[in-house]
């Protein structure tokens, strides 16, 4: 094994272990009722299907083709948007403490069953004849969100005082994976995204982002009144795609082409890496406003 793919496996790694464990956690703080409850939203949750699925990979597209940055990257560059509801905005979420984590965990459950029927459609739209396999969608949703969540439902249930005493030991294993996975994604793509530098798709990765996080919030302010972690969270689950599902596309059925595979990577480092450093911001804010811990009033 080179270096590069010993960087690579510990980056994926990395991230399976930070989102598992963060989904682990999730289950063990909630209960089923409450992580259902949210669906019971509908024009919530209808909305953002519509947002997540429809409008942000057509925007996306359109940013793309308008972009300075030469028509050869769009493709690779859209493939990378195309999918919904990525598991990392639930850890993202975790992070900007603000947020309504049962309506996220629902809505990226949501989000990636829609995503079986809408990422083969937008990707024969991209690219002529790609497709992807509904099974490695569900896959993805499997291993990534359904499975770590119901062992945490199911040991809250059955073993609650365990549950209580993990739950933050999750929550920490996570953030050191997180860590991990920042590193050595960076350093194993570094070349990658040098050779994007000049090339405008590190800017028109960063509108489209900019562009996504927005129409969550701006969704969020509509539908969730003056809530503030309706916003965080419907802005946060916006604005992390399912990139993980357009560069198995160009792996498997576009021979993994560095013209559709730069773009493609530079997007799905650059989608991770800026709105999470955004959601640590809203979390530290977040301590910053919340009142000293001796100043509480605690209640019996």
């Amino acid at each position: 094994m080179t270096a590069q793919q010993l960087l690579a496996a510990l980056f994926n790694a990395g991230i399976a272990i930070s989102v598992g464990a963060t989904v682990l956690s999730l289950g063990m703080t909630f209960t089923v009722g409450q992580l259902v409850a949210p669906l019971h939203r509908v024009v919530l949750v209808i909305a953002m299907v519509v947002l997540n699925a429809v409008v942000i990979p057509a925007a996306a597209w359109g940013i793309a083709e308008l972009s300075p940055m030469g028509s050869k990257y769009v493709p690779g560059l859209v493939l990378a948007t195309i999918g919904a509801g990525s598991a990392a905005s639930l850890k993202a979420a975790q992070l900007a403490r603000r947020a309504d984590l049962p309506l996220a965990v629902s809505v990226v459950v949501v989000l990636q069953l829609v995503n079986i029927v809408a990422v083969p459609v937008w990707a024969g739209q991209v690219v002529t004849g790609a497709s992807i396999s509904a099974w490695d969608i569900v896959k993805s949703l499997l291993a990534l969100v359904l499975l770590p969540l119901v062992v945490g439902l199911l040991i809250r249930a059955r073993y609650a005082d365990h549950a209580r005493n993990w739950q933050p030991e999750l929550v920490k294993a996570a953030n050191l994976a997180l860590v991990v996975a920042l590193a050595t994604g960076i350093t194993a793509n570094w070349s990658t995204i040098v050779s994007m530098f000049g090339s405008w798709v590190i800017v028109t990765a960063i509108v489209i982002i900019i562009v996504a996080g927005v129409l969550g919030l701006l969704l969020g302010l509509l539908l969730g009144g003056r809530s503030t972690e309706v916003r965080t969270t419907t802005g946060l689950v916006s604005v992390f795609r399912f990139a993980s599902l357009g560069l198995i596309i160009i792996g498997a059925q576009l021979h993994g082409n560095p013209t559709y595979l730069g773009p493609a990577l530079t997007f799905a480092l650059v989608d991770f890496i800026l709105p999470l450093a955004v959601a640590v911001e809203i979390g530290h804010r977040a301590r910053a406003a919340s009142p000293a811990p001796e100043s509480r009033t605690v209640t019996t």
